[in-house]
């Protein structure tokens, strides 16, 4: 009688024992996926970022030229002329002023 006890406690460690190995593994595999399925998110995150980065240092080089062509001098010029009507002074209208 003795002995089916010891037994039966041996067998009970035994497959308490196995059960908490295998909760460690599970919870170590879940946490490992876990990982993992984040690792691969911030990668694409930064992936995503990237390419919005590279959009708008294109706009931003867009931006400058035409802010470039739209300050040009001959462009000022021909509307100064054209749609408002200016016309280069006379000698004898400018004043300098010292």
């Amino acid at each position: 009688m003795k002995k089916n006890i010891k037994n039966k406690k041996t067998g009970l460690r035994r497959t308490g024992l196995w059960t908490i190995i295998m909760v460690l593994f599970i919870s170590e595999l879940f946490i490992y996926t876990w990982c993992r399925v984040q690792c691969v998110k911030t990668g694409y995150e930064i992936s995503k970022e990237t390419d919005k980065n590279l959009k708008l240092t294109a706009l931003q080089k867009n931006l400058k030229i035409e802010i470039a062509r739209l300050k040009s001098p001959k462009r000022i010029a021909k509307i100064a002329t054209q749609q408002l009507g200016l016309i280069m002074p006379k000698p004898g209208q400018v004043i300098i002023i010292p």
